[in-house]
């Protein structure tokens, strides 16, 4: 049984292209994974960008499905950290505080941070504008706010 379910995600895993889910990214797995409305498929494409280790190429360059950011091209080390943690991002920002929203101010060499923060979350609905906003759209909204 265990060699038939391999076997089964195996091909799955090379024989099927899709766009990017929200749940688990952009890269390879997202790629080549094309039905992913089970858990098991997500699964396996969150595991196959994770161990490819092309998730970040593929957030800096725009390819892999994943959307290079349009106001921040030079600084990697932000698109990496906002795709990495869309989600302990989202909750910072709306709270206004948090480890995330620091480590994002500091990346981006802010010197206000307080105001950095209140105006971050005052936009909250601007910045995360829909429940499948990209690391890049996120990253271009906090830019235009905070500019």
């Amino acid at each position: 049984m265990k060699k038939l379910l391999l076997i089964s995600a195996s091909i799955a895993l090379l024989t099927t292209v899709s766009f990017a889910n929200p749940n688990t990214g952009c890269g390879l797995g997202s790629q080549i994974i094309k039905s992913q409305d089970s858990v098991l498929m997500q699964i396996f494409a969150a595991t196959t960008n994770g161990t490819s280790g092309n998730q970040t190429f593929g957030i800096t360059s725009g390819t892999s499905g994943c959307a290079k950011p349009s106001k921040i091209v030079s600084n990697e080390k932000v698109n990496t950290f906002v795709a990495n943690n869309m989600d302990s991002l989202a909750v910072d920002i709306s709270n206004g505080e948090g480890e995330s929203i620091d480590t994002l101010a500091t990346l981006l060499n802010v010197q206000d941070k307080t105001a950095f923060k209140a105006t971050l979350q005052n936009n909250f609905a601007t910045i995360y504008s829909s429940s499948d906003v990209t690391s890049a759209q996120v990253i271009d909204n906090i830019v235009t706010i905070a500019s």
